[in-house]
């Protein structure tokens, strides 16, 4: 079975509301939706922001269902020119670091995994039918939001990633002890241009959750914050709707290619 793991809400219910849910259930503050895309077999999982939530989210997931294949899915942020919110990055290798000053030192990797090289193959025979511009290469997981446009251009001429992203190299980290497949498909919400000026740090809990009245306290400190929150929502929206058709009908091609690889 092919299960999918987001962070957010945003990110997981335009997939939910393209498939057939049977079953919604929550384990440990892990929410899960079972069901049917098209008559086959899937798995949604919301786990949470960040490195610890998406450990317990996938290490949940795989000792409770038997998958083949899990997938980090949701947004990410844009580090290379050409790369545009709504582009889809389709990853080769995810890289993880634990650096949190990029603008000073160089970039220091803790670790490195392959992405299942056969999803990547049917994801690049699909795109050409599609009207999304897809990108193929290398995803970053950091442990924080990097906001500002400078780093994030620095990091992108500095190395061969095309995005960041809070939770993928930690789902692949799981997938691999448990001998499960993965692989790694993001949706980009904002670009090298967009410069995030929010307070991550007291918006985002240890529970990987938005807090709404810290957001709103900041807002009525800084009332211009509201425009760019209402920016990021809506281009957070438009890349998640992006992302699930993409993943909809990638997800059928999967199964069938499977299944004539193995007939």
């Amino acid at each position: 079975m092919i299960a999918v793991l987001c962070a957010i809400r945003q990110e997981i219910s335009p997939l939910a509301a393209c498939m057939n849910v049977s079953k919604k259930f929550n384990i440990d503050g892990v929410l899960f939706y079972q069901g049917d895309l098209n008559g086959l077999p899937l798995t949604l999982v919301q786990g949470g922001i960040g490195r610890d939530n998406a450990v317990k989210a996938a290490s949940c997931l795989l000792e409770s269902t038997r998958v083949d294949l899990l997938i980090s899915a949701g947004v990410a942020g844009g580090i290379r020119q050409g790369i545009h919110v709504g582009d889809l990055i389709v990853a080769e290798h995810v890289g993880y670091t634990r650096q949190d000053d990029f603008d000073v030192d160089e970039l220091q990797l803790e670790s490195d995994f392959v992405c299942n090289k056969d999803i990547v193959q049917i994801a690049r025979q699909f795109s050409e039918s599609l009207e999304s511009t897809l990108h193929f290469g290398n995803l970053l997981t950091v442990d924080k939001v990097i906001s500002q446009a400078s780093t994030k251009r620095k990091i992108g001429e500095q190395n061969s990633f095309l995005a960041v992203e809070m939770e993928s190299a930690a789902v692949a980290e799981v997938a691999y002890k448990k001998g499960v497949e993965f692989a790694a498909i993001r949706s980009i919400s904002d670009d090298i241009e967009d410069d995030l000026h929010l307070d991550y740090d007291n918006i985002i809990s240890d529970e990987g959750k938005v807090k709404v009245t810290s957001i709103a306290l900041g807002v009525l400190k800084n009332p211009q914050s509201l425009a760019l929150l209402s920016r990021l929502n809506k281009q957070t929206k438009s890349a998640s709707k992006k992302l699930a058709y993409f993943m909809s009908k990638l997800i059928p091609l999967i199964y069938d290619t499977n299944i004539k690889s193995n007939s």
